[in-house]
């Protein structure tokens, strides 16, 4: 544990040292939306963080065919939703997410579709250390069914990370593939199989001990860490030949079933002449011999190039066919069934947060947590749940306010929660300095306090300026080291923090390196955009 520190207190400090020596402005980053490799022909296309990967073997695409991708990364809920929600006048001209199941769910989803192209595949698998898997007898020749998995949660011989299904297709794959399996009904998931699934489910969501809102983020994190699970549920391409304490993760394809993602290049019926001139260009690239067979080199896909007996080997579930059976699955997960979050959020209210639009944006990104109960699709799931705490610390050069709140589950219960949420935040005003260091010092004994192996705890930080105040970076990570040691639950308590307005990039960054969190950028989207991407993480 201490060694883990260490090494992330070196990064933290060589990332303040390099910033104060060097002292060079960079260019501000890229948005989401960024074209490749320039020149060219454009199509316009609304992807999922998922085929990121693919942008190196993109860049020879552009080359031989003159069409160059230009991808705006989304989740692929968010995507479909926002894909229904576009209207006629749409400034996309594909899609390119992991699956397109979830689109043909809407009425309306078939008929955005004027033709679509598998290029690669990967079911979601659970990739084990070693270790565990000898211990619980499970490897290629024995793969266990999702009961088993179930079991060995239950005996608390197994425990895993997972990605948010509300945010992530890898989590909201597992999520589906596991509740239809485990209905054992032998046929799709229907509604009604749902509330007789959830014991089972509620067994599994005992084991999770690593949250995540991408399936890249859950990598980086568990590699970082191996000691907070045991494995991982992920795309196979992401875990196979990846390295932990030393040894390949064995990967684990439950006997009974897997959903498998197929990555479809999507054209859409709104797309002109000309872009459908270049997706056919873009597509008939893909599916050459030799592109397919460096897809499954480079991404550890399965192609055209993968032996059939690869694809023998998994037992295919079937999808859903209504939308109201997977939101209602989304809902039971987040209300009923998975560990509740215990978050902190530490909001900073100083001065320079009278600037301009700046109070305005923060109530409108804590907005997001106070979604309408009827709300529809993706923005009812990220408003607070039934079972959840949450804790508000606002602060300036000094703790200004403290308030915590326990989400209940009846409706009347929740409706006063809420209200008293809003009426604390309408009451925050931008006065003072700013002591971010020793705010989150506070944000860490008020997370240890309600931290258990029951619950998953985080920590999120909003600032618009640079700590001026109190603690500076070097007396926090002696702090964090002392802390740590005394209690060792904060290890694992990972510090989000949110670039908005004039806030230190560098400062935030190495802040949530050293606690195991993450950088969101609000600079260049709204802040309450960025606050829908950090949900997926709480």
């Amino acid at each position: 544990m201490i060694a883990r520190i260490r090494r992330a207190r070196r990064r933290f400090a060589a990332r303040l040292a390099a910033v104060l020596a060097l002292a060079v402005v960079l260019p501000a980053s890229l948005t989401a939306c960024s074209g490749l490799f320039g020149g060219g022909e454009t199509l316009r296309v609304l992807a999922g963080s998922e085929v990121k990967d693919l942008e190196p073997l993109l860049e020879d695409m552009t080359r031989e065919t003159g069409v160059r991708l230009e991808f705006e990364y989304i989740g692929t809920l968010d995507g479909t939703e926002a894909l229904l929600a576009s209207g006629d006048d749409r400034p996309w001209d594909a899609t390119w997410f992991p699956s397109n199941r979830y689109l043909t769910l809407f009425p309306d989803g078939q008929d955005l579709i004027r033709t679509s192209e598998s290029i690669a595949r990967s079911p979601v698998v659970l990739g084990l250390k070693p270790a565990v898997a000898q211990r619980l007898g499970w490897g290629a020749d024995s793969q266990p069914t999702w009961n088993d998995v179930v079991d060995a949660i239950a005996a608390g011989e197994l425990s895993y990370g997972m990605t948010s299904p509300i945010s992530s297709n890898s989590g909201f794959t597992t999520l589906v593939q596991m509740t239809t399996a485990l209905s054992g009904t032998g046929t799709v998931l229907e509604t009604g199989d749902i509330a007789a699934t959830a014991p089972l489910l509620e067994r599994f969501a005992q084991g999770q001990g690593l949250a995540s809102g991408s399936s890249g983020w859950l990598l980086d994190r568990f590699v970082e860490d191996p000691g907070a699970v045991d494995g991982i549920f992920n795309y196979e391409s992401v875990l196979a030949g990846v390295e932990v304490e030393g040894a390949p993760l064995e990967l684990v394809i439950p006997s009974d079933g897997v959903v498998t993602s197929d990555y479809p290049l999507t054209l859409l019926a709104s797309a002109d002449d000309e872009a459908a001139e270049r997706y056919e260009k873009v597509v008939e690239w893909l599916l050459r011999d030799d592109v397919q067979e460096r897809i499954a080199e480079d991404t550890n896909r399965r192609t055209t190039a993968t032996p059939p007996a690869l694809d023998a080997q998994v037992f295919e579930l079937p999808f859903p066919n209504r939308v109201d059976t997977v939101q209602t699955l989304l809902q039971t997960w987040l209300a009923e069934v998975k560990k509740p979050s215990n978050m902190v959020f530490a909001i900073d209210t100083s001065g320079s947060m009278g600037d301009g639009t700046r109070m305005d944006e923060l109530r409108a990104a804590l907005d997001v947590l106070a979604g309408s109960q009827e709300a529809e699709g993706s923005a009812g799931f990220l408003r607070l749940q039934p079972r959840e705490r949450i804790t508000f610390l606002e602060f300036a050069e000094t703790l200004k306010s403290e308030f915590a709140v326990d989400i209940p589950a009846d409706d009347a219960g929740y409706a006063e929660a809420i209200a008293e949420i809003d009426a604390h935040v309408r009451g925050y005003s931008p006065t003072g300095g700013t002591a971010m260091y020793d705010t989150v010092a506070a944000a860490y004994e008020a997370a240890v306090e309600g931290a258990d192996d029951d619950s998953i705890s985080s920590i999120v930080v909003f600032t618009d300026g640079e700590s001026n105040q109190g603690m500076s970076d070097r007396d926090f990570e002696r702090w964090y080291e002392d802390f740590v040691a005394a209690h060792p639950a904060a290890e694992r308590i990972p510090v989000f923090t949110v670039h908005f307005g004039d806030s230190n990039e560098d400062e935030l960054e190495a802040l949530a390196e050293l606690t195991g969190g993450r950088l969101f950028d609000a600079k260049s989207e709204s802040l309450a955009a960025a606050f829908r991407e950090i949900r997926g993480y709480l």
